[in-house]
């Protein structure tokens, strides 16, 4: 996006400093232009259905509750079982802003944290959303390399070497989007050695941490005391359209410099996935969550096996969330195969647009059957080899 926009009666229209150079991320724009009976390797949504019991349980509170405004932070009840995920915290009510997914909580978290011309620490390969924010509150991306020599693992040495006195800011997620990686307990205790006395913060994107394929993945939060955590249930029970997610921090004026910047621009988040929400860690819940699990553990074991078995490419093994890291660099250009994939019908996402670590490599979601992801791959293997 230029920062010169045209506008309808032909005027020039300037756009401030903190929108300019924003556009559609790449996973959207290609997408977009799926063409019909595509299969969707490209977007990060889940495919099963939300549970049977939030249904539900939205549907009665939406006929027979009155479902008008929250407050800000959002219902007292739901923020106490939020604050009850993060024991070690000893979070106060007061600690948690449930907002509307956990996009909204990031963008409120780097708009809280940054100032202009402050440097943000952020993996490479991310999801793209966090260089947006960081340009959004004016402050500067600098890149932290998971290297996709390891698998694109942590690599601490590179971390430290990237910190200097303008950093305010550092991005951690695990499970990633977009490889499927987990942090270890060890990678934990070296980022919070290296932000030990420093002041930067650490955002821990957990968005993905109910979805873990071996030990679940430990918080941020555990090691390192300036953690904002930002999480919700759109992946882990399927609601992604419910937009529940939240902010939860142990330093008082932080969370509720969040809380006031959530009031003023979403007031409060939907009334009846709040208080459907109140299930999200029930019995049954923890049924769904589980099933989830085992489901996408398969299906990225079948797709990593048919990548090498049909196609002789070497896809990561995922260890969370449901995504794999596609290696195509034999085949050529990232965006060019993920062109050639499209137009035979099935919707990838190249690596560049995560970052130039993942340059070569596609990442591929699994939110598909066993027999569509086969078709899927089929097709490209037709469109490649």
């Amino acid at each position: 996006m230029s920062a010169v926009v045209e506008s309808s009666r032909g005027e020039d229209l300037v756009l401030p400093r903190r929108m300019r150079g924003l556009q559609p991320t790449l996973i959207r724009q290609f997408f977009e232009r799926a063409l019909p009976d595509s299969i969707n390797f490209g977007l990060g949504e889940p495919d099963l259905p939300t549970p049977e019991f939030l249904k539900v349980e939205a549907a009665r509170i939406t006929i027979e509750e009155q479902n008008g405004y929250t407050s800000h932070p959002g219902l007292p009840a739901l923020r106490d079982k939020i604050g009850e995920q993060y024991p070690h915290l000893e979070l106060p009510r007061t600690g948690v802003v449930v907002t509307c997914g956990s996009q909204e909580a990031m963008t409120d978290a780097f708009m809280c944290v940054v100032d202009a011309g402050d440097e943000v620490l952020l993996p490479d390969p991310s999801f793209p959303a966090y260089d947006a924010c960081t340009r959004i509150a004016q402050g500067e991306p600098v890149y932290y390399r998971m290297p996709a020599s390891e698998d694109f693992a942590f690599d601490i040495d590179d971390f430290k070497a990237k910190i200097t006195s303008k950093t305010k800011l550092a991005v951690v997620i695990s499970p990633s989007n977009p490889t499927g990686k987990i942090l270890t307990e060890q990678n934990h205790r070296d980022i919070a050695e290296a932000l030990d006395g420093t002041g930067i913060w650490l955002i821990s994107d957990e968005i993905y941490s109910d979805l873990y394929f071996g030990k679940r993945p430990r918080s941020a939060s555990e090691f390192y005391e300036r953690t904002i955590i930002v999480s919700g249930l759109s992946k882990s029970l399927s609601m992604t359209g419910w937009r529940l997610g939240w902010a939860a921090c142990k330093n008082p004026e932080m969370i509720n410099a969040i809380q006031v910047l959530h009031g003023f621009t979403t007031v409060c988040t939907s009334t009846i996935s709040q208080k459907a929400a109140l299930l999200g860690w029930s019995e049954e819940a923890e049924t769904a969550k589980q099933h989830a699990r085992d489901v996408y553990r398969r299906r990225g074991e079948f797709l990593v096996d048919l990548f090498k078995t049909e196609m002789g490419l070497h896809a990561t093994a995922p260890e969370g969330a449901f995504y794999t890291m596609l290696d195509v660099s034999s085949l050529g250009d990232d965006i060019e195969v993920a062109e050639k994939c499209l137009q035979n019908r099935v919707v990838t996402v190249p690596g560049i647009a995560f970052g130039q670590e993942a340059k070569g490599f596609l990442r591929i979601s699994f939110c598909n059957t066993e027999e569509r992801m086969a078709e899927g791959v089929r097709r490209m293997k037709e469109a490649l080899l």
